[in-house]
């Protein structure tokens, strides 16, 4: 198996980029009245599957209806091998939600499912409701629904879609142990070159893929039946089967499981929820606190205009408060190398600096203390004429 980057394995955007993305933006008018007329399909189809008894006529009234709801065309590949119904277990790739009605329509099978519709509208739809609850009881209720219906059983055992442009998913090995032979079909699919949507996009949920099926003029499915496998160690089966359709869709194999997608969807989605709130938050956010941490390192600095304003700066990001950084530049906590006096420092400033010093020398005697409470008692005055301050 090849060594592939699984974010090459799936499409982070459903969109083209470019001047093809115009295109789907011209038309997306267009392909909102066709979600709305669609939908009413879709109910109809919903009623008449509720209130009809279940018959051969209602199941293709309601194949018909759910082929023009989802715009779904299903053809046959001109060099598939025949559909040999001796083989009960199809197995195939996964590349949509729908997969179901593409291989109900040419196959003549069904898919489990936990869903729980009324019956008519689970056969069109090719489904079949199940017990899933875990590997063994599904294996056997395959079993007994072969055993009593004349429908054969489709499984996907990849369990997950890719953008089918690199790799399939690693295959699981369960199905290939209902029955010791099986007939793979690979399925492809493609959509209008003029409406440039992907079928399948990162951390979709089923109800999105469906309603760009429904918003998409027509989507084509083509399947194509390739020899029956038959093996009796279905480990072995399993790898064979993978490198048949695999060498149909002209893809790799890879290691990567449906369970690595599902780790790797959750980073995605964690990491876009992160952006998001980046985006929001962060511009307004950092400009605000900026403007305000530079208007606290300018009113320090008109009190302590000897101090750099590095120093204001970093004992700012800490205390976020104007006095209480005075307060530490002046108690020593904040050590700091004085900058030169500025030539054209004010005249209150110098005069202030130079009776500070004066008095100084005559009380040479004076503690610590009252030294300090000075300090603090100028450069509280200064402040508060500089701002114009009262009753402070």
């Amino acid at each position: 198996m090849s060594q592939i980057d699984i974010q090459d394995l799936f499409n982070k955007s459903r969109f083209p980029s470019g001047w093809r993305l115009l295109l789907v933006i011209l038309y997306t008018p267009i392909g909102f009245v066709l979600v709305l007329l669609r939908l009413l399909v879709v109910l109809l189809s919903w009623l008449l599957a509720s209130l009809l008894p279940d018959c051969n006529s209602l199941r293709t009234v309601l194949s018909y209806g759910i082929r023009i709801a989802f715009g779904i065309v299903v053809k046959i590949d001109t060099e598939s091998e025949p559909r040999d119904k001796q083989s009960r277990i199809i197995i195939a790739n996964s590349v949509s939600v729908l997969d179901h009605f593409a291989l109900r329509r040419m196959t003549e099978t069904v898919i489990p499912s936990v869903w729980e519709l009324p019956t008519a509208l689970s056969n069109a739809l090719g489904i079949q409701k199940m017990n899933m609850s875990n590997k063994e009881t599904l294996i056997a209720n395959i079993k007994q629904f072969l055993s009593t219906s004349t429908y054969s059983v489709s499984v996907q055992p990849e369990f997950g879609t890719t953008n089918n442009q690199v790799a399939l998913l690693k295959f699981n090995s369960w199905p290939f142990s209902i029955e010791t032979s099986v007939q793979p079909v690979a399925i492809k699919a493609s959509r209008l070159e003029l409406v440039p949507v992907q079928l399948t996009s990162l951390a979709s949920t089923r109800l999105t893929e469906a309603f760009w099926f429904m918003f998409v003029p027509y989507t084509i499915f083509t399947l194509k039946y390739l020899k029956i496998r038959r093996n009796s160690d279905h480990e072995i089966l399993v790898r064979d089967v993978e490198k048949d359709i695999a060498d149909a869709l002209r893809l790799q194999t890879c290691s990567h499981t449906v369970s690595d997608k599902i780790e790797y969807e959750k980073r995605a989605r964690t990491r876009i929820l992160s952006n998001a709130r980046s985006v929001r938050n962060t511009p307004n956010s950092q400009v605000i606190h900026s403007i305000e941490i530079q208007r606290m390192v300018h009113q320090v600095s008109e009190v302590l205009p000897l101090v750099p304003q590095n120093v204001i700066l970093r004992d700012l990001m800490k205390t976020r408060n104007v006095d209480v950084t005075i307060a530490n530049i002046l108690d020593g906590i904040v050590t700091y190398t004085p900058e030169p006096n500025p030539s054209a420092q004010s005249s209150v400033t110098s005069s202030s600096a130079s009776s500070s010093s004066a008095k100084d020398k005559i009380l040479g005697t004076t503690s610590f203390q009252e030294k300090k409470a000075k300090m603090i008692q100028e450069a509280r005055e200064r402040y508060i004429k500089k701002h114009g301050l009262t009753n402070c």
